[in-house]
Formats: C-alpha cells, sequence, structure tokens
C-alpha cells in the first residue's frame, strides 16, 4: 500500500484531510453570488481546499475559473489569462469557444490542434501597449459577466496568492477591480492570499478599495478530532496501530499545521512499516528526522548568515515566545542595538525565514528548523 499521507503538492480526494466545515460555507456564500476572502498562513492547505472546491464544482457542472497571482508578471498577461479561464470555464464547445474568443476586441487568439486533431488549445494575445493594460483587463471581466448573462449561467472566479496584487499597480488597480466586480451579478469570486498582513490591510483599511467588498474566511488549523479520525483510518487501512494520546503529540509536534501534520504522519507511515506499531518514541523522533532531510536547505540560508541573524535564529529556536525587540530578549542573549536586531528581523523575513504574526511575534516559516538548529548549536 503506498505512503498516503501527501504533501508538498495539490493534494485531491482521498488524501485530503478534512475542510468539510470550510468547503459547505464556501458553497454557500458561491450559491448568493457573494465575494470571499479566505486568509490564512502558509501551509494550511489553502490552495489544496481550492482545488478540491474545484473538483466538487465541476462535478456539480458549475463553470469555475482559477487564477494564481504569482503566475502573471504583469497586469497584461493577467487580463489575457481572466479572458481565457472564464471564457474555457463557460463554454466547452470547441467551435462556440473559438466565436466566443473572436469577440474580444483587445486580444488576438491563437489556437492549435493535437496532432490526432481531437484536441484544441487557446491563447490569448493581448494586442494593447502594457499602458493599456488594465483597460484588457476590465474588458475581459465584462466579457465573463456578459456571457453569463447570454448563457444564462453562473460562474466562480477564483483568485489565488491575491495578497500579490499590489505588485501590479497599486491604488488604481484595486480601485478598478473593485469598481466592475460589484457591477457582477452572476460571478461568484473567491479571493485567497497566504500574507496575512497584507491581505488583512487590504480589507479593513477604509482608505483602500476592498475595505468590506466581501466576507473575511480566516482559515484555521483543522479541528483536531476530524483529523485524527482521517489519520487513524488510513492507519488501520495499513494494518498500523497507535495510540490516540500518541497521536495527540503529533498534533503538538507540527504545532497543529495541515503541512507539518501530514509530513509527519509520511514519515511515521513509512518508519511504522516494519513492526506495524507507532510507539511514542517514533512520534518524538519525527521532527529530527524531517529537520536532517532538509539539511541541505537550511545550510544554505545558514552560512548567508550574519552572526547576529544567527544569534537571533538561535535565540528564537530556544524561545520562541520571547520578544526579540524588547529589553529581556537583548540581556538576556547580549544583542544590541536594537536598531540591529529589527534590521536583522527584516532581513530574516524578506528571506522567507520567518514572519511576524498579527501579534507581532516573530516565528519561523518552517517549523522544523528549531529542530535543526538545536541539533547543530551546542
Amino acid at each position: 500500500m503506498e505512503n498516503p499521507f501527501r504533501y508538498g503538492g495539490i493534494v485531491l480526494g482521498p488524501f485530503f484531510a478534512d475542510r468539510q466545515d470550510e468547503m459547505i460555507e464556501l458553497k454557500k456564500e458561491i450559491r448568493n453570488f457573494s465575494r470571499v476572502f479566505v486568509v490564512s498562513p502558509r501551509r494550511y492547505g489553502k490552495t489544496c481546499l481550492l482545488f478540491n472546491l474545484m473538483e466538487s464544482l465541476k462535478i456539480e457542472k458549475t463553470p469555475v475559473a482559477y487564477l494564481d497571482l504569482n503566475a502573471y508578471p504583469d497586469i497584461k498577461s493577467l487580463a489575457g489569462a481572466y479572458a481565457l479561464q472564464t471564457c474555457n470555464a463557460i463554454e466547452t464547445n470547441r467551435d462556440k469557444l473559438i466565436k466566443i474568443l473572436s469577440g474580444l476586441k483587445n486580444f488576438k487568439p491563437q489556437f492549435s490542434v493535437e496532432s490526432d486533431g481531437t484536441k484544441i488549445s487557446a491563447a490569448l494575445i493581448p494586442t494593447i501597449q502594457e499602458k493599456d493594460a488594465l483597460t484588457a483587463l476590465l474588458e475581459s471581466m465584462q466579457y465573463a459577466e456578459s456571457l453569463t448573462n447570454r448563457t444564462h449561467k453562473k460562474l466562480v472566479v477564483i483568485i489565488d496568492e491575491f495578497s500579490e496584487l499590489p505588485k501590479y499597480n497599486g491604488d488604481t488597480l484595486e480601485k478598478a477591480l473593485r469598481s466592475e466586480i460589484q457591477k457582477h451579478q452572476n460571478i461568484a469570486y473567491i479571493f485567497s492570499g497566504s500574507e496575512q498582513s497584507v491581505m488583512l490591510a487590504m480589507l479593513r483599511d477604509r482608505k483602500r478599495a476592498f475595505y468590506k467588498l466581501g466576507r473575511i474566511m480566516e482559515l484555521g488549523p483543522i479541528d483536531r478530532k476530524d483529523y485524527k479520525e482521517f489519520i487513524l483510518q488510513w492507519l488501520q487501512k495499513g494494518g498500523i496501530t497507535v495510540t490516540a494520546s500518541d497521536l495527540q503529540r503529533l498534533f503538538e509536534l507540527g504545532k497543529d499545521v495541515p503541512y507539518n501534520i501530514q509530513r509527519l504522519c509520511n514519515n511515521m507511515w513509512d518508519l511504522a512499516q516494519r513492526d506495524k506499531m507507532v510507539t511514542s518514541t517514533l512520534i518524538e523522533t519525527l521532527p529530527l528526522i524531517i529537520a536532517r532531510q532538509d539539511s541541505p536547505h537550511y545550510e544554505l540560508f545558514w552560512r548567508s548568515a550574519s552572526s547576529l541573524q544567527r544569534k537571533i535564529l538561535i535565540a528564537l529556536a530556544r524561545e520562541p515566545d520571547l520578544k526579540p525587540l524588547s529589553k529581556d530578549f537583548a540581556l538576556r542573549y547580549q544583542i544590541s542595538p536594537p536598531s540591529s536586531i529589527k534590521a536583522s528581523l527584516v532581513s530574516l523575513i524578506k528571506k522567507g525565514i520567518i514572519y511576524q504574526t498579527l501579534e507581532g511575534n516573530y516565528q519561523f516559516t518552517d517549523n522544523f528548523i528549531p529542530y535543526w538548529i538545536d541539533s547543530m548549536v551546542v
């Protein structure tokens, strides 16, 4: 039996851990043509949730278009992708799709046919300059709404990594998008982002265009009871025994982060194959095993870190609740001045090694880094 605990990519179907409540909530919002902003830290399974939602919507014959802002370097490419994805979602008939795409003013459609002649691929090339890219994006959005009216279909548009929006054109783009989106009557929007502070600033600042445009859904840890049942189900299928208290420890080690739990379970499954048993001793070894697996990656950022940055990382690994900018932190670890500590924290955040929580604390983006630091630093 193959290892059922998957991580690091899109996990679908029976391998996707429980998010039933969130799926129900999102579908309810979709039925009302609402706008929902899904906000979560990285590694909480946000994108997996969206892909499983899309699979469910496709089964229900609900047109859905997915866009990841990380994939589009400028508004021009985003405009073409929006038009193509929404038209593709609404119309699956090849001949009708060709006709629909040809109706766009600011785009030139390109078609290619597979060698066997059974499948056609389409692309949209914007015919305008970058300075007019916003016009093309708004046209593609207006066109999608008009298509829903003509076909009497509702459409779901999912925009992932929406926290990347400011990279395009700041306030001008935000205001234009809000103005257009609030006119749409047949399109439900789901916006999601992993940069919590950026997303919440967009949504809670009265001066920003997306203020109160829709509901905020903060994606937290999966309920332990549901997650435990998911894990036990797979272990039982694999003939592996474990106690409930030992599984409780698994959640503590993974800090309830779905990615962490999946990875711990993945290693646990492999290690339990010989004796078909999970013990407390086995579970305690898992974080260090994962830290050693990722050691080459950790060594890269460690070599590039300054002496001060290393001191801060060692301190955070040992005492994660300490506030690095406090006097207590500086005295305990003999680090000063505060301006140098702050500069180091900013640099570590930019490198993606740590992040600042909404409460102002600093945490490792990878929860297994502290185990590697503890094993390396004497």
